[in-house]
């Protein structure tokens, strides 16, 4: 199985409220402004809207941080003891969440899944475009390894995080894991392009500037997989 490139620490989600912009405005003076509109639209005093406005800021950001925090758990957890042996109780208790509310932020465990899937690609996505970023379709791929090459420690203890829980959902089959399998197959596809960039097989020239590439040659094909 293919070792993905990513951080084996918690996963952090990185959320932002669709609603923000329209609440708080883009400056000071939008701010007030939005206020005074409310404020003529409802007859209320402007402090009154200005209260109700922080009111509704406050509880977006507590249901984001709620959720992020639910979410991250979820992701260590799985990760320690997998999938299947983890519980929403397990995950509240982690989060610090009352075991109630999650079912406001996720109605099944399924629904944690599926946002576990999400971030994951959302993640590999945001590494692949930093990957981009490097001059050539060598560097891209030696980046690529490298990534890989920083947390082998990790891997080699626990695993990769990421192919041992597309495997256990694999097992259960279901929509969850179907999705779950755009993670490899998405990166198998960046990886498929830039060895197509590289000229179809054509011997690479020079030595590689990552020195986890030139790692890897010795140790052999089959480093960074199992």
């Amino acid at each position: 199985m293919l070792s993905l490139a990513i951080d084996c620490g918690p996963m952090e989600e990185r959320a932002t409220c669709p609603h923000s912009n329209a609440l708080s405005g883009t400056s000071g003076s939008g701010i007030v402004a939005g206020q005074k509109k409310a404020a003529d639209l409802t007859g209320l005093p402007v402090p009154i809207i200005s209260k109700l406005v922080g009111g509704l800021m406050h509880m977006a950001r507590t249901n984001i941080d709620k959720r992020s925090r639910l979410l991250s758990a979820a992701v260590e957890l799985t990760y320690q003891n997998g999938f299947e042996a983890t519980s929403l109780a397990d995950i509240a208790r982690e989060a610090k969440v009352p075991l109630g509310n999650v079912y406001y932020y996720f109605k099944t465990k399924d629904e944690i899944g599926e946002a576990i899937v999400e971030l994951r690609l959302a993640k590999l996505s945001a590494q692949r475009q930093r990957w981009d970023e490097a001059e050539s379709p060598k560097d891209r791929l030696c980046a690529c390894v490298q990534g890989v090459f920083e947390n082998k420690d990790c891997l080699a203890q626990l695993g990769c995080s990421v192919g041992t829980f597309c495997s256990e959902l694999h097992k259960g089959g279901g929509s969850v894991a179907t999705r779950a399998t755009e993670i490899f197959a998405q990166h198998l596809a960046w990886i498929e392009s830039q060895f197509r960039a590289l000229g179809k097989g054509k011997r690479l020239q020079g030595p590689c500037r990552a020195p986890a590439f030139r790692h890897a040659r010795r140790l052999g094909p089959g480093s960074y997989l199992s």
